[in-house]
């Protein structure tokens, strides 16, 4: 559920940042690939006195990696420039063309904000251990901070960006109205020739680019928290001991008639009254620590309902990245690899956070003890 969420919050904008960024994979291809290019893009980048620092290519999978992608092009964009203009190739010549637009300048401020906000939440719902309560809560927040973006002040001040660096860059915004190509006449056309208008004011980027981008990233996260979810994440919400419909028996009733438990008004009672008794003595913040406080004797049907709140955020996040770490384990180079060593190898990418805490040493000496071999491998003290 989490990882759906999060890839609904960013798929109309990536689908977006595609078609305006397109020669971003083509980009990233030209400076990383080419040593010539590459060793180029360093000497320039340490001339211009820019800190250290590689392009990051746009990732289909992993959306965090588009706000990292942005700012790497921001930070550089001044040693990109000048690589392009330095080299005599048609494919940096169109590269170059496309990136001296001020509809693209605009478009990498106005990402590197939008995503900048979601970066936040995308990673928390990605997280292995997720409480929906303060997601809600998180959700909330970044829906405010983005409506609060609707605004001419705010518009203004990205446009104001975009055109500093047009200006520093000499990135003309062009005049007048775009050329119309001829008209086809005789030909069945399945989608538009490409044609777009030119724009050419703060007005102009407003209402066509930035309000449908912002508009789309409201809407998506309203849908995914709407309807029956919605109902039953304002239950899990009225878990939470930070929440101010806490243990609320109007706010519990969606989540206990979707999982058909009997809530008994007594035992709900005793348990704000234990629970208040609690939170005057120690700090409860979250759903975790509320379930282990209730005796399953004692608050059986309570009992029942944390712990429907606390399995339904469980994520799918984990085993998605299994299948992104056999994709640099399993290359072409190791086709031959056989299933007992691309597990083992998996398993070892996969828990690298408790590979970390294993010493080598005694791994080598458990090795070495576990039968006799013709070589000693055992170091003499």
């Amino acid at each position: 559920m989490s990882s759906t969420l999060s890839f609904a919050i960013h798929a109309r904008l990536f689908q977006l940042l595609l078609t305006s960024l397109d020669f971003w994979k083509m980009s990233t291809h030209f400076f990383n690939t080419s040593l010539v290019n590459h060793t180029k893009f360093k000497e320039l980048q340490k001339d211009l006195g820019l800190f250290a620092s590689e392009l990051v290519q746009l990732s289909n999978t992993r959306w965090a990696c588009q706000v990292n992608s942005i700012k790497a092009l921001l930070n550089n964009i001044s040693a990109v420039l000048a690589t392009l203009e330095a080299t005599n190739t048609p494919i940096a010549k169109g590269i170059l063309s496309k990136l001296s637009k001020p509809k693209t300048v605009y478009m990498l401020i106005m990402f590197s904000q939008l995503l900048g906000i979601t970066e936040g939440l995308h990673r928390y719902l990605q997280g292995e251990r997720l409480d929906m309560g303060k997601a809600v809560e998180y959700k909330m927040s970044v829906v405010d901070t983005l409506s609060k973006l609707r605004t001419e002040a705010a518009t203004e001040e990205i446009f104001e960006k975009a055109m500093d660096i047009c200006g520093s860059y000499n990135i003309q915004i062009p005049q007048g109205a775009r050329h119309k190509q001829k008209r086809l006449e005789g030909f069945v056309l399945e989608s538009s020739c490409g044609a777009t208008p030119n724009l050419t004011s703060s007005a102009e980027f407003r209402y066509e680019i930035f309000f449908p981008c912002l508009d789309r990233m409201l809407q998506e996260l309203a849908d995914r928290f709407s309807g029956a979810g919605q109902k039953i994440m304002e239950g899990i919400q009225a878990c939470n001991p930070s929440s101010s419909t806490f243990l609320s028996e109007g706010a519990l009733k969606p989540i206990v008639a979707h999982y058909h438990v009997m809530i008994k008004p007594e035992e709900l009672v005793v348990a704000k009254n234990f629970m208040k008794r609690k939170m005057e003595k120690e700090d409860i913040c979250d759903i975790t620590t509320a379930f282990h406080l209730l005796d399953e004797d004692m608050f059986p049907t309570l009992k029942v309902i944390f712990r429907i709140a606390l399995t339904i955020p469980v994520s799918s996040c984990s085993c998605e990245r299994s299948f992104s770490a056999l994709r640099h384990l399993h290359m072409w180079l190791r086709r031959t690899m056989g299933q007992e060593r691309l597990n083992d190898l998996a398993i070892l990418s996969i828990e690298k956070e408790y590979l970390d805490n294993v010493d080598p040493e005694n791994v080598i000496d458990r090795f070495a003890k576990l039968k006799p071999r013709r070589y000693n491998l055992m170091l003499l003290q």
